[in-house]
């Protein structure tokens, strides 16, 4: 009986130890995760020079959708200007280009689409090169595009759900 007890109370004691383990691993591994990529920035400047506006290009590295909740500038000052840019079925990336941007890019508010995993270079190309047998868009880059006139830009901030929980992203290498 009492070996029964010693034996009953050590398997607690190692599986409670192993949640634990499992619970903390699970915690860090969040933490440190980091699925929002900053791969690259344009700027558009107006042509009289009297604005810019600065597209980030995003890439999700992980294996669900990423939902923007907001963006702000320097600190958690709201930028003149925030819009999600979405590239369809082009091998062009997003960049806010005034009239001139490019028509297969998109810009809407930042609550209006997710952004999708990345997709394979193999699966960009095949539906590049399909585009004009398919009526279907299909989302290929993501970005950012920010205008910000009170004054330089020096770091953006996206607050954004990853599996759920929310997420930063702070970004500052882009900007003087």
């Amino acid at each position: 009986m009492l070996k029964r007890l010693k034996y009953k109370s050590l398997l607690v004691t190692l599986v409670s130890a192993l949640i634990i383990i499992g619970v903390i691993s699970v915690s860090i591994w969040y933490y440190r995760a980091d699925p929002l990529v900053d791969d690259g920035v344009t700027t558009y400047t107006d042509i009289d020079g009297n604005y810019h506006v600065y597209t980030i290009m995003l890439i999700n590295k992980s294996r669900t959708d990423i939902n923007i909740q907001s963006v702000t500038v320097n600190g958690k000052m709201k930028p003149d200007l925030v819009q999600l840019g979405i590239s369809y079925n082009t091998g062009h990336q997003v960049q806010f280009m005034g009239e001139k941007t490019d028509p297969a890019t998109t810009f809407m508010d930042v609550h209006n689409q997710s952004i999708r995993p990345q997709l394979s270079s193999q699966k960009i190309r095949t539906i590049i090169e399909n585009k004009a047998n398919s009526n279907q868009k299909t989302p290929i880059y993501y970005g950012i595009a920010i205008r910000f006139d009170q004054q330089p830009l020096e770091e953006v901030t996206i607050r954004y759900t990853y599996l759920g929980l929310t997420k930063e992203k702070h970004i500052t290498r882009w900007f003087e």
